[in-house]
């Protein structure tokens, strides 16, 4: 079976996502340009205080679109949270990483809906859906500051992988979920790290 034709039924099994409970869905978005549009007006209300990554220059921005399409072949996740009025409330994107990792780019809600559990209720879900695709391990970064998201992902297994500074973005923490039980014994093997029960 081809990776599209698994992508294709494993989506089809993972989603959309109903959540009644706090009257969402989550579904996939496949045009890129499409949820750019969508994500772009709640944008500024997800990241109000956010400042806007290095911008290339227009005399460098022909050559960074041309890797760019290089890219565009890789596979990738576009998810969107809809309110019960069919409104976008909050996404995920992000792609492959190399060729047992998934990166978690991006991840925004709009205020009205943080707090209501959205993520906890998202993320085993969404893990469940990475695994079934073949992916071994999932990754993401996060400001310092961003206590909340941490923690949460701390709670949801993640362990803190590294940190690392650059002009794009400052710093960031890195984050890993290991999807297999096999794969968290060997980052503690390699580390030779003592393993504490997660339940505590």
């Amino acid at each position: 079976m081809s990776f599209t034709h698994h992508l294709n039924h494993t989506r089809n099994a993972f989603f959309p996502l109903a959540l009644p409970d706090i009257d969402a869905e989550v579904t996939v978005c496949t045009d890129a340009a499409h949820f750019r549009a969508e994500t772009g007006r709640i944008y500024d209300s997800v990241f109000p205080e956010s400042e806007r990554s290095f911008a290339i220059p227009p005399e460098r921005r022909e050559a960074v679109d041309r890797i760019r399409a290089q890219r565009d072949d890789i596979h990738r996740e576009y998810l969107l949270l809809r309110d019960g009025k069919g409104s976008v409330a909050g996404w995920l994107t992000g792609e492959v990483e190399d060729h047992e990792t998934f990166y978690v780019r991006t991840v925004g809600i709009v205020p009205e809906y943080r707090h209501t559990g959205i993520t906890e209720r998202f993320y085993p879900h969404f893990l469940g859906y990475i695994k079934a695709l073949g992916y071994e391990r999932l990754t993401s970064q996060h400001h310092p500051n961003n206590r909340a998201i941490i923690i949460l992902q701390l709670r949801a297994g993640f362990t803190i992988e590294g940190y690392n500074v650059d002009e794009r973005w400052g710093p960031q923490v890195k984050m890993v979920r290991y999807l297999h039980d096999d794969r968290e014994a060997e980052f503690h093997r390699r580390l030779r790290l003592p393993v504490y029960d997660r339940r505590r």
